[in-house]
Order: structure tokens, then sequence, then C-alpha cells
């Protein structure tokens, strides 16, 4: 029962090209340095101590320091580091999530049924529907309006069975249009973003 390990799953070409270019990035100010490093200083140094003719062939220069341009090579190394830190951050990014965009749902409405109000607290709760089936509109027992957000409740059985009443069909209505974002959350269109 050995378990064989999974391997890693593949870098993309794209990690591996920003890989190498930090690597080039990083070598080039190392070796700007050391370049620097060597012709301004241990080579000036070493002509002070060999204090050779200048007609001889060993001869390395006069001896002058140039911290000029060592500082100038240390500056081009600390800009190659933060370029090669902010390439590695970038190629190594997670891949950020889609923009939000807005998709039109339509929902249609019922026509409310006789009997059936809907208040302007909102549609009617599913107590309401049940109970406008089950008894006359004019019935006294019927109630009005419920409050919102109700919980529901099973609907109550009538002595005798009334007739069950059925809506006209005269004009279906217009269907209402709303609209939702990716994430599910009615928006309304006119508002300017």
């Amino acid at each position: 029962m050995e378990e064989t390990p999974k391997p890693a799953p593949p870098v993309p070409l794209s990690r591996w090209i920003a890989r190498i270019m930090v690597a080039v990035i990083l070598a080039e100010g190392i070796w700007g340095l050391l370049v620097s490093l060597t012709r301004d200083l241990i080579v000036p140094f070493l002509a002070r101590q060999m204090g050779a003719d200048p007609q001889s062939a060993l001869y390395l220069g006069k001896g002058d320091f140039d911290f000029a341009a060592l500082f100038i090579a240390l500056l081009d190394l600390c800009f190659a580091g933060v370029t090669a830190l902010l390439l590695y951050a970038w190629s190594n990014r997670q891949a950020r999530p889609a923009r939000t965009r807005t998709v039109i749902v339509r929902k249609t409405v019922p026509a409310p049924e006789k009997g059936l109000s809907i208040t302007p607290s909102g549609p009617a709760t599913p107590n309401q529907i049940a109970t406008a089936r089950t008894e006359p509109a004019g019935s006294p027992q019927a109630p009005a309006t419920a409050p919102p957000m109700a919980a529901p409740v099973p609907p109550q059985q009538p002595a005798k069975a009334a007739p069950v009443v059925k809506a006209s069909a005269a004009k279906p209505a217009k269907p209402k249009e709303v609209y939702y974002n990716l994430v599910g959350e009615p928006i309304n269109p006119t508002e300017d973003e």
C-alpha cells in the first residue's frame, strides 16, 4: 500500500520566461558591480601598492579611486534587484476574479387572484394564497394582509369545502424586469455607477 507521490503541476511557460528575465537582470547588476569594483577600486589600489614606472608594461595607472562610478554601479544593482522583485511578484500573482458583469433576468409577476391582495409591503405570503383559494373572497375569516416575513403556518381546513376562486383571464400582467449582477444581488439599472 505505498502511495505514489503526485507530480507537481507544470509551471507555465510565462513563469519560466519571467524567471529567466529575473536571472538576467540580477546577473547584469551583479556583473556591473564586479566590473566597477575591479576597475575603480581594486586596480587603483594595486597601482598604488606597486608604484611602477609609467613606461612599464605592468603600469596600472595613476592609482586614483573613482568612488562615484562605484556608487553608480551599486545603485544599478539596487534598481536591478527592485525590478527583479517586481517582475517575480508579477509572474507569480494569482489570477484575479473576473470583473462583475450585469446579468439581466426577467421575472414575471403573476396577476393577483380574485380575493387576494398584494400589499405595498410586499407580495402575498403562502398563507394568504392558501387562504384565498380555500375561502370565498367575502369571508370574514380571510385576512386582508399578513405581516411581512411571517413564518409559514399550515392552512386551516374549513368545516365545509368552499369553491375554488379562479382568476379571470383578462389581460396578462406586464412582466417586471429585475436586473442582477453576477453575485446575484438585485441592482437598479437607472443608477449611474
